[in-house]
C-alpha cells in the first residue's frame, strides 16, 4: 500500500508538470496574438476590463457545469467538487486575512519616523481622502530595494508601503505619484478583486488533483469511475486551472493600467508618474543586484549600489524626461508581458500620454 501511495505522488508530480510545461508552451507559441496594445483610453480600458471579467465569470460557471455533467451528478462527483470548492475558499480566505501581518515581518514594515516620511503619510491620507476612500495606514518598508505596494484585510485594515530604497531614488512630486497609484489599487479593491477571482481555479485544480489521484488508486466501478477515465478528466481540469491562472494575470494588469489613469487623474500630475517608472526601470536594468534583492528579500546593505543613484538632479538620471520618450518607443516582448503580473513600463508610459488627454 505504501509503494502504491508513492508511485501513484510521483505519477501525479509528473503529469502535473507535464500539463504546466504542455499549456506554458502553448501560451507561448501564440504571445503575439494574446498580447494587444495598451489601452487606447480609459474608456476602452474599462470595457476591456468588464469584458474579460464577464469572460471569466462564464468560463468558471461552464466548468462547473461540466464536471458535474463528467462525474455524473452523483454523490461522488458532488462531494469533489463541493471539498474542493471549500478547500479553495478557506485557503484563499486565510490568505486574505493574515498576508498583512506575513508582508509586515516579511518587509519589515514601520511607521513614518522622520519629517520627510511623515509629510508622505499626509499625502497618502490626502489622496485616500480625494479619491473618496478611508486612509490607509502608510508605512515604510525597511528594503532598499524600490518599490511600492498596498495591501490589507478586514482584520489588519489597509496599508499602503514605500520602501526605503524608493524613497532614496525619486523627488517628491514622483513619490506622490507613486502613492496615487497604490491608494488606485485601494480604492479599485483590487486584492479582493484578484482573490475571489483565484477561488475558481484553485478549485478545479484541487477537482483535477482529486480526480487524477482516485484514478491511480483504482477509481469506482462504471465507466465514469474507471481510472482512466477520472485520470484523463484530471488531467483536463489542471490544464484549465493552468489558462485560468494566465485569465487572471491578464486581469490583474489591466489592473495596474487603471492604478497608473487613478494616480494621473487624482494628482493631475500624469508626467510625475511617467518619471517615476522610468526612473524605476533603469535603476533595475541597470543595477541587476537590486532586482536580485527584490526577488530574494536579501536583508544586505546595497548602498554602495544605490548610492551612485541618489543623486536625483545630476549625474545618469539628469533627463528623465529624455529616458521617458525613449522608452515609449521601444518595442516591448509578447512573450515576457503574457508570463508577468504588470504590464511592460513603455506601454504604461503611452497609456499615460492617452490619460494626460483628458486632463488637458
Amino acid at each position: 500500500m505504501v509503494l502504491e501511495f508513492i508511485f501513484a505522488y510521483w505519477w501525479l508530480l509528473l503529469i502535473e508538470s507535464l500539463v504546466f510545461a504542455g499549456v506554458v508552451a502553448l501560451i507561448a507559441l501564440n504571445a503575439d496574438r494574446i498580447v494587444g496594445d495598451a489601452p487606447r483610453s480609459l474608456a476602452s480600458l474599462r470595457a476591456s476590463m468588464g469584458l474579460t471579467l464577464l469572460f471569466m465569470v462564464s468560463a468558471y460557471i461552464f466548468v462547473i457545469i461540466l464536471i458535474a455533467m463528467l462525474l455524473g451528478g452523483g454523490a461522488y462527483g458532488s462531494s469533489i467538487v463541493l471539498w474542493a470548492a471549500i478547500l479553495a475558499f478557506i485557503l484563499i480566505l486565510v490568505q486574505w486575512l493574515i498576508s498583512p501581518y506575513m508582508i509586515n515581518i516579511f518587509y519589515r514594515v514601520r511607521s513614518p519616523s522622520t519629517r520627510e516620511e511623515e509629510f508622505y503619510a499626509r499625502e497618502a491620507e490626502r489622496l485616500a481622502r480625494q479619491s473618496g476612500i478611508s486612509p490607509p495606514k502608510f508605512v515604510i518598508a525597511e528594503v532598499d530595494f524600490p518599490n511600492a505596494f498596498a495591501y490589507g484585510s478586514p482584520l489588519a485594515g489597509n496599508y499602503v508601503a514605500v520602501t526605503r530604497g524608493l524613497l532614496r531614488i525619486m523627488p517628491r512630486d514622483e513619490v506622490i505619484a507613486v502613492i496615487g497609484h497604490e491608494v488606485g489599487h485601494l480604492k479599485h479593491r483590487d486584492v479582493t478583486w484578484i482573490l475571489a477571482l483565484s477561488i475558481i481555479p484553485l478549485a478545479v485544480y484541487f477537482i483535477g488533483r482529486a480526480l487524477i489521484w482516485s484514478g491511480f488508486l483504482g477509481g469506482g466501478g462504471d465507466r465514469r469511475g474507471s481510472p482512466l477515465y477520472l485520470v484523463a478528466v484530471g488531467v483536463a481540469l489542471i490544464a484549465v486551472s493552468v489558462l485560468f491562472r494566465f485569465l487572471i494575470a491578464h486581469f490583474n494588469r489591466l489592473r495596474e493600467y487603471y492604478a497608473d489613469a487613478h494616480s494621473a487623474l487624482v494628482t493631475g500630475n500624469p508626467r510625475a508618474l511617467q518619471r517615476a517608472l522610468t526612473r524605476l526601470y533603469l535603476t533595475y536594468t541597470n543595477n541587476p543586484q537590486l532586482a536580485s534583492e527584490a526577488t530574494s528579500n536579501s536583508t544586505a546593505s546595497m548602498l554602495f549600489i544605490v548610492a551612485p543613484l541618489i543623486e536625483i538632479n545630476g549625474g545618469f538620471f539628469y533627463n528623465i524626461d529624455y529616458h521617458i520618450e525613449q522608452l515609449k518607443n521601444i518595442k516591448t516582448s509578447a512573450l515576457e508581458e503574457v508570463f508577468a503580473s504588470h504590464p511592460p513600463i513603455p506601454k504604461r508610459l503611452r497609456f499615460l500620454d492617452r490619460v494626460a488627454l483628458r486632463l488637458e
